[in-house]
């Protein structure tokens, strides 16, 4: 089983209001426009993890009406920052064969990068794979189950996901892409209206 993790706990400091609930296209939040792709992957399940303002956020998972997602809530989200949403993902699917986490900002991400990296990881069996666009490493990452019990040891005090990427810097795999979108997050408003824009123009291609 592969499951994604998807980190949507953050308080969106730096955005005026929750960036998650933000529609990037009429009736779909940005939470939303990435959990459609992860749902249409080969994702076997999803665990979105909750924090600031769970109700609101968790309401347009449910929106989606899949049998696939599942909410778990944070509770320690404000002082164990990222490293903590991690954690208690993790803790949910030690059944899993691999993980896949991603932040919820990054929306587009598409399914066939989830893909790719699935279809590495069956045929290859790396403990870490990392997607690169031109060379520049962006999101999602894949964990092999071997590397669950480090995973579930991070702190920000230790530098999150980052110790596990430095100290099992040998066993990574980056796995080329051409998906920039893998690099393209929402960390201010105006990177949300960059990504609109950027969605509008990708849409009049495919018509």
């Amino acid at each position: 089983m592969i499951t994604c993790i998807v980190l949507a706990a953050g308080e969106s400091k730096r955005f005026d209001g929750n960036k998650l609930l933000f529609e990037i296209k009429p009736n779909v939040t940005v939470i939303e426009f990435l959990l459609k792709s992860i749902i249409a992957s080969k994702v076997d399940r999803t665990i979105v993890v909750l924090g600031h303002e769970a109700d609101l956020v968790s309401k347009m998972v449910l929106r989606l009406n899949d049998a696939s997602l599942q909410t778990v809530v944070n509770p320690d989200y404000r002082i164990g920052g990222m490293s903590s949403s991690v954690r208690q993902g993790v803790e949910e699917v030690l059944d899993s064969h691999a993980i896949i986490i991603t932040p919820a900002d990054i929306p587009f991400i598409p399914s066939k990068v989830f893909n790719q990296l699935i279809a590495y990881y069956y045929n290859h069996n790396p403990r870490l794979i990392i997607p690169i666009y031109q060379n520049q490493k962006g999101h999602p990452i894949l964990i092999s189950s071997e590397l669950f019990s480090h995973v579930r040891k991070i702190s920000e005090e230790k530098r999150g996901m980052k110790e596990i990427i430095t100290r099992f810097s040998e066993d990574i795999v980056f796995v080329p892409t051409e998906s920039p979108e893998i690099l393209q997050d929402v960390d201010k408003y105006e990177d949300l209206i960059k990504l609109k824009s950027i969605l509008k123009t990708k849409e009049k291609n495919l018509i």
